[in-house]
């Protein structure tokens, strides 16, 4: 709980909580019906409870602006912290979605080299593949059976059959579209789309998201924010944080705990690049990310909004494993946009100075950014993960049907700072489970390795509600 001993201004002082936001999948979502299923997760049903009863308060959100929304509100955990869970509704804002978004987006993905392919996706490349190559197949047969027709001058059977097969295949593919594939797809195909007529959807979803952490950044209510993303909600959360960060990081370059805070990480970040399976070196690099989300977090601002709120970046079954692929034309190409710094890894990148040392912080002095020894410094546009805990929840695949397709490790792809966690599956033996992460009953079967985590407890472990570290800055916390 939190310490009372600092005075008694300190102990009227109302205490401030920690702020969880959900940002909900693809598919035309209910408002609420997943937080929901979160806040019983990770709060409700936890199986740990300190000893006295856990309960949730439904309360207008006066952040998010829209009416449907609630603020899910908990009592006090065992460390005397309240939690705001928030959901960051965006379906109504992708709007428009059609069939011939949903094929072209997933015909240029089909329509990749080889080469541009990487190993883990194979497999789902060449089922994408397949249509492409059966409506080949039927557009010949059907040209060669049209041709036989005019030479015979009648309507030969296989004609016939012909023309039948492609209209019951169009009739399937009709009731598919109206069913699943333009309402689920269709908002993965548009925000991931470069295509220029895609570009609003998506300049909405972002706009309006950063205005909710804005608002509780500047609210004055919160010292903790922890954003959860399950499948295209893990993307569109990817991009708020860095995007928000991006505007923040020039308000860093403090002197004090913040200087030390980035040293420290640059030189554990080096560690891990090193060694990025050596547990005692992960664990020195995950106490870095707090250390400097704690010195960002207690910096004084004054009347100011605070430097950094977010602690924890959680996705369920995100795309961003195969972010190689879905974020840009070629590998080449996504390799070069992190290494141009558009992308946020972690650890994050280095910038390597003429005497060869490396540092992800600048000097924002004028004259002095080239001098890695110069100081105060602030971490660079793309170094959001110095102060953010990422922690990828999956179901790893096998084949195309049993596990998460959609998720899976995104360490290979961002960064050994990545803290990828391989969950087992509850129902239906692990059969096509990616809308299973919000699950809350227990199963008695579940599929998967039992080293793996039961999916609720790698839930509860990414959002460290509990965690006494984060709950409260560092003057306030039990020692």
């Amino acid at each position: 709980m939190a310490d009372t001993s600092a005075g008694t201004a300190a102990s009227r002082e109302k205490p401030k909580k920690q702020a969880v936001v959900l940002i909900h999948g693809i598919g035309e979502q209910r408002p609420m019906a997943t937080l929901w299923k979160l806040v019983q997760t990770v709060w409700l049903n936890d199986p740990h409870p300190d000893g006295k009863p856990r309960a949730v308060y439904s309360e207008p959100d006066e952040m998010s602006g829209i009416f449907e929304l609630r603020r899910l509100s908990t009592n006090e955990n065992t460390h005397g912290k309240r939690t705001d869970f928030f959901e960051y509704y965006w379906a109504h804002l992708m709007h428009g979605n059609s069939f011939g978004h949903v094929v072209g987006w997933m015909a240029r993905l089909a329509m990749r080299k080889r080469e541009q392919v990487p190993d883990s996706l194979l497999k789902p490349w060449r089922v994408l593949q397949a249509p492409l190559l059966i409506a080949g197949a039927l557009f010949i047969m059907l040209a060669a059976t049209a041709v036989q027709a005019l030479l015979d001058h009648t309507m030969t059977a296989p004609f016939i059959s012909m023309v039948t097969l492609i209209a019951l295949i169009w009739i399937v593919i009709l009731v598919a579209e109206k069913l699943f594939l333009t309402p689920v797809l269709g908002d993965a195909a548009r925000y991931l789309s470069r295509e220029a007529g895609d570009i609003q959807r998506r300049q909405d979803i972002r706009a309006k998201g950063l205005a909710l952490l804005e608002e509780l950044h500047a609210s004055g209510k919160y010292d903790r924010i922890i954003i959860v993303g399950h499948s295209l909600g893990g993307v569109i959360g990817y991009d708020l944080i860095t995007h928000m960060w991006g505007r923040a990081n020039r308000r860093m370059d403090r002197a004090g705990p913040i200087q030390e805070a980035l040293a420290e990480s640059e030189a554990a970040a080096a560690a891990l690049h090193l060694k990025p399976q050596d547990t005692e070196v992960r664990a020195r690099w995950r106490n870095a990310q707090r250390c400097v989300f704690d010195a960002l977090r207690d910096a004084p601002v004054g009347e100011e909004k605070p430097l950094w709120l977010v602690s924890d970046f959680v996705t369920l079954g995100a795309p961003l494993a195969h972010a190689q692929t879905l974020l840009a034309e070629t590998l080449e190409e996504f390799t070069q946009s992190l290494e141009r710094r558009e992308h946020a890894t972690s650890p994050p990148q280095f910038e390597t100075f003429a005497d060869g040392v490396q540092r992800y912080s600048y000097c924002r002095q004028y004259g002095l950014a080239d001098d890695p020894h110069a100081g105060p410094r602030a971490p660079h546009n793309a170094a959001v993960f110095a102060a953010v805990r990422w922690t990828n929840v999956f179901f790893p695949a096998q084949g195309i049907l049993r596990g998460d397709l959609v998720g899976g490790p995104a360490a290979p792809v961002f960064g050994p700072g990545v803290e990828d966690v391989p969950a087992r599956a509850p129902k239906f033996g692990g059969w096509t489970p990616h809308l299973q992460y919000f699950h809350t009953e227990a199963d008695a079967t579940p599929w998967g390795d039992p080293a793996w985590l039961d999916h609720r407890e790698a839930l509860r472990r990414g959002l460290a509600i509990e965690d006494d570290d984060v709950c409260w800055p560092a003057a306030k916390r039990v020692r």
